[in-house]
């Protein structure tokens, strides 16, 4: 089955495309008005003014009146195929291979696909903070889209490692279930800590540490001890060991001010 794309008509332009193909005629209007208030009161910046209008005026015209409503009315349609759902792997049977085999499929499809949109999120906000800097107050929304999908994407498929399967994130998800209910009192604290989080950024304050602490090399996942020459797990992983000192989780249990010294020392450099 098929289904057709949003705010697509047969045979015409979508909602989205005029929405694009107007905001780039009036930046193209806007660059031309700048040239002209820049080159008055001047002999050759407005004599290249000119020349340039000259240029561009036919070719705009051609464009606009012919090109964009040829265009326009004989677009065809974008589709986008919608395969049917199997059942998942929780409602396979012991011993059905085939419901297995099938549900393992639709998990591979599925990584795939989280993938390339979270490929997709990290390509806007590299586009969006190379156009702004460095001011990236303008990047908050595609920087909170992309945390939230790279979280989401490493809850279900984090630390699994290539050869995982199906069976493998059905056995991550009952694990962390089980422990999100013998923990409430850390979850109340996420959810706390995120409504905080949303909040700020309603009204329009960026709080980055939310996400990371500090600049990447800084995070507590990548920290290396000094004196070894090799990394201890490969840097795509994200449960590297906050210390080697085979004391440090006693120390953090026994006094609550050890762990904020030790987060203390982390040189913090936030991007907003």
């Amino acid at each position: 089955t098929t289904v057709c794309d949003q705010g697509q008509t047969m045979g015409g332009e979508s909602d989205i495309a005029a929405e694009r193909r107007a905001t780039a005629r009036a930046e193209w209007e806007a660059y031309w008005k700048i040239r002209d208030i820049d080159s008055r009161g001047t002999f050759y910046p407005r004599a290249r003014y000119y020349v340039h209008k000259m240029f561009d005026a036919p070719a705009s015209w051609f464009r606009e009146t012919i090109v964009e409503p040829l265009h326009a009315k004989n677009k065809m349609p974008y589709y986008q195929r919608e395969l049917t759902r199997v059942p998942e792997i929780d409602d396979c049977g012991v011993n059905d291979k085939a419901c297995y085999f099938e549900a393992n499929e639709q998990f591979r499809l599925d990584k795939m696909v989280d993938g390339f949109i979270l490929q997709i999120l990290r390509q806007r906000v590299d586009r969006c903070m190379l156009y702004n800097q460095p001011n990236f107050n303008p990047c908050q929304k595609v920087i909170e889209d992309m945390e939230e999908n790279e979280l989401n994407f490493f809850i279900k498929y984090g630390e699994l490692g290539a050869e995982a399967d199906v069976r493998d994130a059905y056995m991550k998800q009952k694990h962390r279930m089980i422990w999100e209910r013998r923990h409430p009192e850390v979850m109340a604290e996420r959810a706390r800590l995120y409504s905080d989080h949303k909040e700020k950024l309603a009204n329009g304050e960026m709080d980055y540490e939310f996400w990371k602490k500090g600049t990447f090399f800084q995070d507590k996942k990548n920290l290396e001890p000094p004196y070894e020459f090799h990394l201890s797990k490969s840097t795509l992983e994200g449960d590297k060991p906050l210390s080697k000192d085979w004391q440090f989780y006693k120390k953090v249990a026994q006094d609550e001010e050890f762990a904020k010294a030790q987060d203390a020392k982390q040189h913090k450099m936030p991007l907003f």
